[in-house]
C-alpha cells in the first residue's frame, strides 16, 4: 500500500499545483498529504482538490484575510476538512461557540480565535453545546503552569479528547500514569510530556513505546537519507505510534523516491514521508477520532514550525 499512497500523493500534489488558486510551496506538500487521508478512497484527485479550493475560499470569505486560519495554514485546514467531509458551516459554528464560551470558562486565551479547537471538534457529530462544554472542562483539567504553557497545544489536545468523548478525570489520570513511565526512562525523560500527550490520545502503551525506542533510533541512524533529517521528538512520536524499524526504512525509501518538486528539505521531508507511510493505516489501538486528531495536531504543528523557520517540534514543553 505504500507504493499506492506515494503515487496518490504525487497525483494530489500535481493536481493542487495546477490552476490559479493554489497553495504556496510551503503549504503544498502538506495540503496534498492531508488529502491522502480522505474518507472517500474512490474520489479522484481533481475532485478532492476542487473541494479543497471551495472550502479554502469559503474560509477566506467568511473570516477575511486576518482571522485564523490564515495564509498557508488555511490551505491545510481546507484539505483536512475535505478529507474528513467536514462542512465549513459546522466549522464556523463551532469556532463561534468556542469563542462565545471562552470568558465564562475561566481558562484564559484560545488559540487562533478558536479555529484549532473547532477543526478538531468538528471530527465529532455531537451537538455543539456538548462538545464545547466538554472541551473547556478538559482544557481546565490539563492546563499547564503558565511558564510552560502553549495554548495551541493545550487547545488541540483538549479538543481531541472532547471529540472522542473522554471525561476530564480520565484524561488526567491516564496522563499521570503515562508520564510516570516516560519520566523513569532515560530516552523519554526530557520528552516525557509530549510522549504522554500522544500516548494518552492514541490509547497507546507507554511501556511498548519505551521498549521500541532503541530499535527505531538505530534504524534511523542506519539510513543515510534520514541522517540530519530527523530529531528526537520524531523518534519519540514514532515509538508512541507503534512504528517499527521496518517502517523507518520504508520512510527513508519514500523520502528518496519523492520527486524533487513534491518534497521539502530536511526534517519536513521526513515528516512528509511519515505521513505518506501511515496514510492508509488505522489509528490502532485508537478510535478514528483520536487518530485523526493526532494527525491534525502533528500536521498543524509542523506547518507552524516551518512558517516560523524552524523544524524543531513545537510540542516539547507544553501540556
Amino acid at each position: 500500500m505504500t507504493e499506492a499512497a506515494l503515487n496518490r500523493y504525487i497525483a494530489l500534489h500535481e493536481a493542487l499545483g495546477r490552476g490559479r488558486s493554489k497553495p504556496d510551496s510551503t503549504a503544498l506538500p502538506f495540503t496534498a498529504s492531508a488529502l491522502l487521508r480522505s474518507a472517500d478512497e474512490t474520489a479522484e484527485p481533481r475532485q478532492l482538490v476542487s473541494r479543497t479550493r471551495e472550502i479554502h475560499d469559503a474560509i477566506k470569505d467568511r473570516l477575511g484575510g486576518h482571522r485564523a486560519p490564515t495564509g498557508s495554514l488555511r490551505w491545510v485546514y481546507a484539505a483536512m476538512m475535505t478529507a474528513r467531509g467536514i462542512d465549513p458551516e459546522r466549522f464556523f459554528a463551532l469556532r463561534e461557540a468556542v469563542r462565545a464560551a471562552r470568558k465564562a470558562s475561566g481558562t484564559g486565551s484560545i488559540h487562533g480565535g478558536g479555529a484549532r479547537a473547532a477543526l478538531v471538534l468538528a471530527l465529532s457529530d455531537e451537538p455543539t453545546e456538548t462538545l464545547v462544554a466538554r472541551f473547556y472542562a478538559i482544557k481546565q483539567a490539563i492546563r499547564p503552569p503558565w511558564w510552560r504553557s502553549d495554548v495551541s497545544i493545550t487547545d488541540t489536545f483538549a479538543a481531541a479528547h472532547a471529540a472522542e468523548g473522554a471525561a476530564p478525570g480520565d484524561v488526567t489520570a491516564r496522563r499521570e500514569q503515562a508520564e510516570q513511565v516516560f519520566a523513569a526512562d532515560r530516552h523519554f525523560q526530557h520528552n516525557k510530556r509530549e510522549a504522554t500527550r500522544l500516548a494518552v490520545l492514541l490509547h497507546a502503551s507507554p511501556h511498548q513505546a519505551v521498549a521500541a525506542f532503541d530499535s527505531l533510533r538505530e534504524a534511523a541512524r542506519s539510513q543515510k537519507r534520514l541522517r540530519g533529517e530527523h530529531d528526537k521528538s520524531m523518534l519519540v512520536a514514532w515509538a508512541v505510534e507503534g512504528l517499527t524499524a521496518a517502517d523507518v526504512h520504508a520512510m527513508a525509501d519514500i523520502s528518496e523516491r519523492l520527486p524533487k518538486k513534491c518534497r521539502g528539505a530536511g526534517a519536513p521531508r521526513t515528516r512528509l514521508a511519515h505521513q505518506i507511510l501511515t496514510a492508509d493505516r488505522p489509528g490502532v489501538p485508537a478510535t478514528d477520532v483520536s487518530a485523526m486528531a493526532a494527525v491534525i495536531a502533528a500536521q498543524t504543528a509542523v506547518m507552524v514550525a516551518i512558517m516560523s523557520s524552524t523544524v524543531v517540534a513545537t510540542t516539547a514543553t507544553a501540556s
